[in-house]
């Protein structure tokens, strides 16, 4: 592992498994696939498609947060 990841070590665990997740700035993510390494391999896609990687944490990045990191579960729809 190299430095980089040193601040995701300790932090919580935010991608569990695949479904959908909410970033910092309130978009709804489809995380696909999930990785209990220190990686960035938590892979998914916005809302418009375009893919992205994420460490466990819900962070893109390893030394800062962004409007994109991911900060819990989505809310569950409504059946209608």
């Amino acid at each position: 592992m190299s430095a980089y990841f040193a601040p995701l070590v300790a932090a919580p665990t935010i991608i569990d498994k695949p479904g959908q997740y909410v970033t910092r700035c309130g978009e709804t993510v489809s995380i696909h696939r999930v990785s209990a390494k220190h990686d960035f391999g938590c892979r998914g896609t916005y809302q418009n498609g375009i893919a992205e990687g994420w460490h466990r944490s819900g962070r893109i990045m390893a030394c800062r947060e962004t409007a994109n990191d991911v900060v819990g579960h989505a809310a569950p729809q409504a059946d209608e």
